[in-house]
């Protein structure tokens, strides 16, 4: 008798233990649950809000509206709703910023999301904008527009088929459009998986490598290491005390439609379920724990 408590407290301290060392890699996961502006909403997984990152007093063309991507299998079902990005900004590139509650300075920061290009309006073919960025400031609002956007995804209109448009990533430093980091043209309407990482390297001050994924395989979901990126770039580090944030930002990049934002610091926490991981680990210790008291009975 005395033997079987002992070993089902032992189960439920280790489960508990396995599940906060599991959970703390995926720093956070956005289902973009409640419609309306963005800014100003609440992030449930750390208790944050989107707060304003620019010049622009106006409402921002950042809105989370109904409906949801389906992420790609073995990925779970999307939860909440799904973010639209309907606007080009004021000239100012109003931004909306999410802290991460920490921050990261060395290993790398991932973070993964599904997306559909909607409409080309408002963008151009040669460096479009950039729409989301990983920045050195927390959580606080700012009235100047952000300086850091490292491992950004530019966006624009193919160059060579008006009807189409590119992805390109770069890591702190303007884009250019004739760069080898912009990605092969991709159709409108179509969704995609995609993550970015952010590697930290300390040999020079232009060193740091961002690096991006389009629709991975899904063998690779869940891996401790991720498989070779469809591009990379680097340009000027991110400076002390490193990432604090992510920002998303309105504009003239194509309008598009994202959903199931999760940021990280491993490759497995951004492209599986953190959730359902600690469920099956849970699962297993109280599988064991029956026949220990079995036979200790």
């Amino acid at each position: 008798m005395i033997w079987s408590k002992l070993v089902s407290s032992f189960c439920a301290c280790f489960a508990l233990c396995v599940a906060s060392t599991t959970s703390a890699a995926l720093l956070v996961y956005e289902p973009f649950t409640n419609t309306g502006q963005l800014l100003g909403q609440t992030n449930a997984s750390n208790g944050l809000n989107w707060l304003r990152a620019g010049t622009s007093t106006t409402d921002t063309a950042i809105n989370v509206v109904s409906g949801n991507l389906t992420l790609p299998s073995p990925m779970p079902v999307s939860q909440g709703n799904e973010l639209a990005m309907t606007g080009i900004g004021d000239g100012s590139g109003s931004s909306t910023r999410l802290a991460l509650g920490q921050s990261i300075s060395s290993g790398t920061v991932y973070y993964s999301f599904e997306f559909r290009g909607d409409s080309l309006s408002g963008s151009n073919n040669t460096i479009g904008g950039f729409f989301i960025g990983l920045n050195n400031t927390g959580n606080t609002s700012q009235t100047t527009n952000p300086s850091v956007a490292a491992a950004r995804i530019q966006a624009r209109i193919d160059p060579a088929d008006g009807t189409k448009f590119d992805l390109g990533i770069f890591s702190n430093v303007a884009a250019v459009a004739g760069a080898a980091s912009w990605l092969p043209a991709m159709t409108i309407g179509d969704s995609h998986f995609i993550v970015v990482g952010y590697t930290f390297n300390t040999g020079s001050a232009t060193d740091d490598v961002a690096s991006i994924w389009i629709d991975p395989n899904p063998s690779t979901f869940g891996a401790a290491t991720p498989p070779a990126p469809d591009k990379t770039a680097t340009g000027g580090d991110v400076s002390s005390p490193g990432v604090l944030s992510l920002i998303l930002r309105q504009s003239p990049a194509p309008y598009f439609t994202m959903d199931e934002l999760r940021i990280g610091t491993e490759w497995n926490s951004v492209t599986v379920p953190e959730p359902a991981s600690i469920g099956m680990v849970a699962l297993g210790l109280i599988l064991l724990a029956g026949p220990l008291r079995r036979r200790a009975a």
